[in-house]
């Protein structure tokens, strides 16, 4: 409880009385805290201060005048009169304030719901549980006296703040308008890995942070337990001292833990502010590169023929080259020391890579002189030294990516002497000079880039560039007029005509680029040069690289394993793979092309807008862009739900020892997985939440009990076909009055192919609900039977004996079960026959019958038993008189004195 008082005279003196009492303050020290909590006498603070006289202090219970004090004036004691008269009061008073706390707590309900949370324990678990919490708190304490973690994360804030307060004033000097837009990304690219750099240390910062914030809740949550232990009646005197000496521990742990949590906040707080700090320089140095963009399209330096006369045009040529320098090596530094944990790796693998090579450059000789390669697929491996120092330079570009530009131009420049050295001749005679020029070019407008200073030689060295590069490609115009390419294509080169159309882009590129420097546009001229010059070597350099990289998958994949492969999907896979590497390295070489004519930033600027832009149809939100993902999300899920079926189907399962028709159930319900989890994924991609797919499922349920029973019948039993298996893949079948062979079982329904041809579609809801003969479903074996007919003159075991040797003897008759003969019945003229025996597994049961019944009636015509024919008896009633002479031989007409004698039986 805190009372305060004001008394004021008329020269305006103001007392103030702070009385704590009665209350589990945080403030108030341990010992007091447990006695306040369980209701004991405590004594009370009182604090007094004259406001208006800062001279004037006192505190209840002051006796005399310290040596050296002022005397206490009238008025003080007047004050210090009414503060005891208060104190007695209060004191008083406490009492009844004491017997309305519970009162007060029932008409409180937040304070009910907060003490009824805490849960005391019992007498019999405040031992166990105390030994367990001291020793969670000593764990607090000794984590909380470790002071590497602060201090390790104050020494890298601070080696940040040092940098980033270098990079700040690099960035913010005046003199950046004489460096390259190149320069101005590198730049950029510095304060991006400030940016990750620190975006990792203020995540771990925050780690920390949080696990010490938890020990301090913990803690609280701890001291509340246990003072609500204490207030339990009827505990012992030794519990309620060890409930006290907990109690205190805990008071201590947390003022040694504070310490360590308040340095780490207040870390958090300068890495908030560095972030701010650098997310400014990033602003700062898009702004420049912004600016330098729009530069492109407007005159931002005098003509040329105006700047020859200007002698305030001629700046130091070492201004822009010392910061351009600069710049860079600082990038340098700072990106390799963030990077340093890489480096040891890089350096390990291009030493092992070379060893590596030579292993290769051998079993690259040995494939081709077996055949089993050709020579100039393998050209690549046969120079080691050329193959190992391009995939050196593509690891240092790919280690580059994010690093100083300057250092991943240099990079490129010295890949040069590799590519020269692996493209193939065909290629650099279709593109002529400029294969060998191009790295000279490149060198120049790298090293013409750091004379910005001197805007007069700079545009002079520009100018002078752009006349050479125009000189080369009109040789490579001129030879193609005169018909040198066309004869280079006759002996296999590249095709004439794009790489023509190219050339011809090319030279009108440099023309508007020497127009631009002339007139006054600096800016667009260096972009084009550069740009032109970047793109063609980036792509013979992409050009390299893939046919080290094919011919490296060559020899390392066994030559069995890829006879296989295109077996099985030269129609399907490998045209796929192949058609997605040249996608994917025209789509680089594009991105990188679009970068260096500064279309690629505002391009993808422009799609994103566009593609993000809503159209809303009431509470429908459509956007281009979600529509697209959608699109592409069904397009990946089935096109990979093919491929891994594929996969399975004709590569992985086959190898496993699964029964037969399981391995078609796992590839068919793998596609239906993988697509439904795809479309799943497209719903969602395109903006679909998950109330919104319910209310879509509900509907389709309401559609299902309307008019789609038949649909989900089908789509059941197709699934009761995957699991249980009934039929399979390839087993011939008789449904619905028709026999054929099973060719595709899908989730709705099973195609069969007839024997005549027909492609059949039955729902599988038929193939459950009606009667359904499978001959193959657990063999391919088939029973052949065939009726035979001998006469009654014919030993009955001699034919039986002559029938199963005649089976026997036929490939394709299995010899178990045997065949068999039997004597079927005994008909008035005829014994007869029947032969029974199986085919065996994978035979064919139409032509085995064919073949049986042949070698049947060729061994009963070889043992000379006949097969008898039909015999049938006519009884005659009657015949007219005119027919009997010609019926039967010697009969007399009725004129001549027939008798009308019975005929004979025939």
């Amino acid at each position: 409880m805190t009372v305060v008082a004001a008394i004021k005279d008329n020269q305006s003196y103001a007392l103030e009385i702070s009385i704590t009492a009665l209350a589990p303050s945080n403030e108030l020290p341990g010992a007091w805290r447990s006695a306040i909590a369980r209701g004991r006498p405590c004594s009370l603070a009182l604090a007094l201060q004259v406001v208006g006289r800062p001279d004037v202090t006192a505190q209840s219970g002051a006796q005399g005048h310290a040596p050296g004090a002022r005397p206490v004036s009238a008025r003080t004691r007047l004050c210090r009169v009414a503060a005891g008269a208060l104190l007695i009061w209060v004191t008083a008073g406490s009492v009844a304030v004491r017997a309305q706390t519970p009162a007060a707590a029932d008409a409180n309900p937040a304070s009910v719901e907060a003490t009824a949370q805490v849960t005391a324990h019992g007498s019999a678990d405040i031992p166990a549980r105390a030994d367990a919490d001291q020793q969670y708190i000593q764990d607090i304490v000794r984590r909380a006296r470790v002071p590497d973690l602060a201090q390790r994360y104050e020494e890298a804030l601070a080696s940040h703040s040092t940098t980033i307060g270098q990079l700040a004033e690099r960035s913010g000097q005046s003199d950046l308008g004489v460096l390259s837009v190149r320069r101005l990304e590198s730049l950029q690219r510095h304060w991006l890995l400030y940016e990750r750099v620190l975006t990792q240390t203020r995540a771990e910062l925050a780690r920390s942070t949080n696990a010490k914030s938890e020990d301090m809740a913990d803690l609280a949550k701890r001291r509340a337990v246990w003072q609500a232990t204490g207030q339990t009646a009827g505990l012992a005197p030794a519990l309620l001292e060890r409930v006290d000496e907990l109690i205190a521990m805990i008071d201590e742990a947390e003022k040694q833990a504070a310490l360590p949590l308040g340095k780490l906040l207040d870390l958090g707080r300068k890495g908030s502010a560095l972030a701010t700090q650098v997310q400014q320089g990033i602003a700062s140095v898009s702004a420049k590169i912004d600016d330098q963009d729009r530069r492109l399209v407007s005159m931002d330096t005098p003509p040329l023929w105006q700047a020859l006369g200007d002698s305030k045009a001629l700046d130091p040529v070492s201004i822009g080259m010392s910061r351009s320098l600069e710049i860079e090596r600082a990038f340098a530094s700072g990106y390799d020391a963030a990077n340093v944990r890489w480096l040891p790796a890089l350096a390990a693998g291009a030493l092992l890579l070379l060893p590596a090579m030579v292993w290769l450059r051998y079993r690259a000789r040995m494939l081709v002189a077996a055949g089993q390669a050709t020579e100039p697929s393998m050209r690549a491996l046969s120079r080691p030294w050329a193959a190992w120092l391009l995939l050196v330079l593509i690891g240092a570009v790919v280690y580059d990516i994010q690093g100083p530009i300057f250092r991943q131009q240099a990079v490129m420049l010295l890949a040069w002497i590799p590519v020269l050295a692996l493209v193939q001749r065909r290629v650099l005679a279709s593109v002529g000079p400029w294969a060998y020029f191009s790295a000279f070019f490149y060198f120049l407008n790298a090293l013409a880039s750091l004379l910005l200073g001197d805007q007069l030689l700079y545009r002079g060295v520009l100018l002078t560039l752009n006349l050479l590069m125009l000189l080369t490609l009109a040789w490579r115009m001129l030879r193609a007029r005169r018909g040198a390419s066309d004869e280079a294509d006759e002996a296999g080169t590249m095709p004439a005509r794009p790489l023509t159309f190219l050339g011809w882009v090319a030279c009108v590129v440099l023309l508007v680029s020497a127009g631009s420097n002339i007139l006054g546009n600096i800016s667009l001229a260096t972009m084009l040069t550069g740009a032109l010059l970047d793109s063609s070597y980036a792509a013979l350099a992409l050009y390299a690289g893939s046919t080290v990289l094919v011919a490296l998958f060559q020899v390392l994949v066994p030559r069995s394993t890829l006879a296989r492969i295109a077996g099985r999907h030269s129609g399907s896979l490998i045209p796929l793979a192949a058609r997605l590497g040249r996608t994917l390295m025209v789509l680089g070489w594009l991105i990188y092309a679009l970068q260096s004519f500064r279309v690629y930033r505002p391009l993808s600027a422009f799609l994103i807008t566009v593609l993000t832009h809503e159209f809303k149809l009431g509470l429908l939100s459509v956007s281009l862009g979600n529509i697209a993902a959608f699109a592409a999300a069904v397009w990946v899920a089935f096109w990979l739900a093919r491929t891994i079926r594929l996969l399975l189907a004709e590569d992985l399962l086959p190898a496993l020892s699964l029964p037969r028709g399981v391995g078609d159930s796992i590839s068919t319900l793998t596609y239906y997985s993988i697509v439904f989890l795809g479309l799943l994924a497209a719903l969602a991609m395109a903006g679909f939440q998950v109330g919104q797919l319910a209310i879509v499922f509900g509907a389709l349920g309401v559609g299902i009990g309307l008019g789609l029973q038949d649909v989900v019948k089908n789509f059941v039993a197709g699934l009761i076909l995957m699991f249980e298996r009934p039929i399979r893949l390839g087993d011939v079948v008789d449904v619905a009055g028709m026999s054929g062979k099973v060719r595709d079982i899908g989730m709705r329904a099973t195609i069969i192919t007839s024997f005549d041809g027909a492609e059949v579609v039955v729902p599988n809801g038929m193939l459950l609900a009606d009667k359904l003969v499978n001959w193959t479903l657990h063999g391919s074996s088939r029973r052949i039977s065939i009726d035979i007919s001998t006469g009654y003159g014919v030993s009955p075991q001699q034919t039986i004996e002559l029938l199963v040797g005649i089976a026997r003897g036929i490939d394709g008759i299995a010899l178990s079960p045997a065949p068999e003969a039997i004597l079927t019945g005994l008909t008035p003229g005829a014994l007869e026959f029947s032969v029974r025996a199986w085919t065996t597994p994978h035979a064919n049961w139409i032509e085995m019958r064919s073949e049986l019944a042949v070698r049947i009636r060729d061994g009963l015509a070889e043992a000379g038993i006949e097969v008898p024919l039909p015999q049938r008896e006519m009884h005659v009633r009657s015949v007219p008189a005119a027919v009997v002479p010609a019926v039967v031989p010697g009969s007399v007409a009725p004129g001549q004195g027939s008798t009308g004698a019975d005929l004979p039986n025939t």
